[in-house]
């Protein structure tokens, strides 16, 4: 491998030990990757107890002024229409994409042409770094397609580096995936 590899792969590592939130062997809890040692297990337990109670007195507030007709009246586009447009204002081909992606071209026309159909999220990530998509309209495709990011899962960690960086190379981040024993992009 070449220099300015490793030297991305080095960076890899302190991204990962900085953003990966990895599971806590003594509760089964998870916690933040602590690399200075000053245990911000409590600090990450209360903020989220915090969020968690905000979100729901802000969420029953909405409810009570939202019927459930308005809420599923107001969906939004669907991942197959965010996709198409996206690849449309790419200017790329549907064989472009696919191609980028490291797509089998049947897998891409099951997708085309069956609107419901509802794909893996490596598959998703795979379409998103095909379009070099940043990481607000990954994470966007992602949730239409009603996945997300985690920062518990070292893969998604991964992943999220090299979007950030603009670095879309899908063999590039398949390499750094199988070299921190994660499942490839495919």
């Amino acid at each position: 491998m070449d220099d300015r590899i490793q030297d991305l792969l080095k960076d890899l590592e302190q991204y990962i030990q900085e953003h990966w939130v990895a599971p806590d062997s003594e509760d089964g809890g998870w916690q933040q990757q602590d690399t200075q040692g000053c245990g911000q297990k409590e600090e990450l337990k209360e903020q989220d107890e915090e969020s968690l109670s905000k979100a729901g007195s802000v969420f029953s507030n909405q409810a009570s002024a939202l019927s459930l007709e308005d809420l599923i009246g107001d969906v939004g586009k669907t991942f197959h229409e965010v996709l198409f447009e996206k690849i449309a204002l790419s200017g790329m081909t549907d064989i472009e994409v696919y191609k980028r992606a490291n797509m089998d071209r049947k897998l891409f026309s099951k997708i085309r042409s069956n609107p419901a159909y509802h794909p893996r999220k490596d598959t998703v990530l795979a379409l998103a770094i095909a379009l070099k998509m940043d990481l607000e309209e990954t994470q966007d495709l992602l949730s239409r397609a009603e996945y997300a990011l985690s920062p518990s899962s070292k893969s998604d960690v991964i992943i999220r580096y090299f979007i950030e960086r603009k670095i879309f190379d899908i063999d590039l981040i398949n390499i750094a995936l199988d070299d921190h024993g994660q499942a490839i992009l495919e």
